[in-house]
């Protein structure tokens, strides 16, 4: 724990990319959207934390593939101050053959909803944090521009 109780959270996040589209979460209530993971648990490691969060969220197995980026941010979250570090893993959803459009991917927790939204107009959407949908945006890795 850091100065004033402030602690720096570990997050495991998901790419998700079919025919030229991501998966999304959005937040109901303020209407931004992330990419899908959560909180990494003490003596988890980061991909089976981010294949938890899938089921939990979601249902699905998932299969955690590689390491894509990290990014590390410190921000105000209402009025708050939060220190995050996320790790992002390229991910496949059971059954997904690239098939057009994917898979509808259900909810099953009330406040957050899943949302395939094109690469090519990801800009015009709230994607934090911003420098995420920035490296969405720039092609990501080498397996994010191969169909």
């Amino acid at each position: 724990m850091g100065e004033d109780g402030i602690t720096i959270e570990v997050i495991a996040r998901g790419v998700v990319r079919v025919k030229g589209r991501v998966l999304l979460c959005r937040n109901k209530k303020h209407g931004y959207c992330y990419l899908p993971g959560g909180h990494v648990e003490f003596g988890e490691s980061a991909a089976a934390s981010l294949a938890r969060e899938f089921e939990e969220e979601c249902g699905l197995a998932v299969k955690v593939g590689e390491f894509c980026f990290a990014h590390e941010q410190v921000f105000r979250q209402r009025g708050k101050l939060k220190h995050e570090v996320s790790l992002v893993f390229h991910v496949e959803l059971p059954g997904e053959r690239g098939g057009d459009p994917p898979m509808p991917v259900p909810s099953l927790e009330d406040h957050i909803d899943f949302v395939w939204h094109p690469l090519s107009t990801l800009a015009e959407v709230q994607v934090l944090p911003q420098q995420h949908a920035d490296w969405l945006i720039r092609g990501g890795g080498p397996w994010i521009g191969q169909a």
